[in-house]
């Protein structure tokens, strides 16, 4: 790979960084230098962290201080916060695992610095979202698993709780749940009884923890009317054709496309796509989308005339819709269609839905061509909808030598577990 490639590859977490660092570590070192202070993950609250991805990279040098000096540096940054902060945070915690005290006491030096700001706090911010907050309790759940650092932390939040007018223990309910997790809350009601911060925290959070249970049952209660999801997912056959039914004799066109909605996901149009085609060409926007995203499960003769008469459409509405009509003349089509999409971040987004309604092909029992899951395996930048396409080729057996051997090192666990565990072929190496 030249160095273009690789930092493609790497922000799509692919193994083949890696083993190409392996060999050739002068040759990336710049891009991977680049990766320790940068976000690298598409859609960060999905995926996994790239923290096991990016250590897994610097280790194909013998001396981590630079990287690590990088990621300090990005850590302290005023305009760090987020899920920048998190992946660095995560990344120098690998590091001090790996018996790095300079990591591990720059984390701490980040900790003291919030706890300090938090405590300087006189208003909360106006809007939900509390970036400073949010970001401790981050770095608090990256520092859980060790017992003492844990019980250090829930007296720290005791405390903050008991001085200041603005914080309470139930905005540090996440860290909690991580207590938990950990099986440190023996430990805590051990410290509780001689620490009365560790008593507040650990008394507050499980009294919030009994009325959050209470509102998700009453929550609960209030979704079990039927919605476009419940109806693609669980209504009998019967019900699905009357909701097919109203919608097709609908004339006002939001509560149309609130009904077309149920059949863009799982289950596909039952009548004939007359309507539907009509409602793609509808000069009101919700509900020509609605009508372009459910045509990306229906198979049908007039579909695929419909998508070729409209082969200026937005490659978001008519790829997918093309795809799951396709025939085997269509591949230079598709692959003209593909080379159109910008690079960029816009472009990432288009493919990345094109590639979800590839996966989708399985819903109505329909197979993607198999080079379209090799192309998305090597564009798609969500390294979790990257998993199902492996294990979509590994269902059809299309796994190649290559495949097999990157998604050894890919950024997503699952997809490295499904590789171990599998074992596919024998010439899989140990990782």
């Amino acid at each position: 790979m030249n160095q273009r490639e690789f930092k493609k590859a790497m922000l799509r977490g692919q193994g083949r960084c890696i083993l190409a660092c392996r060999k050739d570590p002068t040759r990336y070192r710049a891009a991977v230098m680049w990766g320790c202070s940068h976000l690298l993950a598409y859609d960060p609250q999905c995926e996994d962290s790239r923290a096991w991805y990016l250590c897994e990279l610097i280790r194909c040098y013998p001396d981590a201080t630079p990287f690590r000096e990088a990621a300090i540096q990005a850590l302290f940054r005023q305009s760090t916060k987020g899920w920048l902060q998190r992946q660095l945070e995560e990344l120098l915690y690998d590091l001090a695992v790996d018996s790095d005290r300079i990591a591990e006491e720059a984390l701490w030096a980040k900790y003291a610095e919030m706890l300090s700001a938090l405590r300087a706090r006189k208003l909360r911010p106006r809007r939900p979202a509390d970036d400073l907050r949010d970001s401790f309790v981050s770095l608090a759940i990256t520092l859980c698993p060790k017992e003492k650092d844990a019980l250090r932390i829930a007296a720290d939040m005791g405390r903050l709780a008991a001085e200041s007018p603005v914080y309470s223990v139930e905005d540090y309910d996440p860290f909690f749940w991580f207590i938990r997790q950990n099986k440190h809350l023996t430990a805590l009601r051990k410290l509780a009884r001689t620490n009365p911060f560790a008593a507040r925290f650990l008394n507050e959070s499980e009294k919030a923890e009994k009325e959050s249970a209470a509102q998700q049952t009453e929550r609960r209660e209030l979704q079990r009317t039927p919605a476009s999801y419940q109806i693609a997912r669980y209504a009998e056959e019967d019900d699905f054709r009357i909701h097919a039914t109203q919608y097709a004799s609908e004339t006002d066109p939001q509560r149309r496309a609130d009904l077309l909605h149920a059949f863009t996901l799982y289950r596909s149009y039952p009548f004939d796509p007359d309507p539907i085609l009509l409602d793609a060409l509808s000069d009101y926007a919700p509900l020509r989308a609605e009508a372009w995203d459910s045509l990306h499960l229906v198979r049908h003769p007039k579909v695929r005339a419909f998508a070729l008469e409209h082969l200026d459409a937005a490659p978001v509405d008519l790829l997918p819709v093309l795809i799951t009509n396709y025939e085997t003349d269509d591949r230079p089509l598709v692959e003209g269609l593909l080379a159109r999409i910008p690079r960029g971040k816009a472009g990432d987004d288009v493919l990345h839905a094109i590639g979800m309604s590839v996966l989708d092909l399985r819903d109505i029992h329909l197979k993607a061509p198999a080079w379209l899951l090799r192309y998305f395996y090597d564009v798609d930048r969500c390294s979790m909808c990257r998993e199902y396409f492996v294990r979509e080729m590994g269902r059809r057996r299309l796994l190649t030598k290559d495949v097999l051997l990157e998604c050894l090192y890919d950024a997503n666990s699952q997809t490295r577990q499904y590789i171990l565990e599998t074992r596919r072929a024998p010439f899989v190496p140990d990782p």
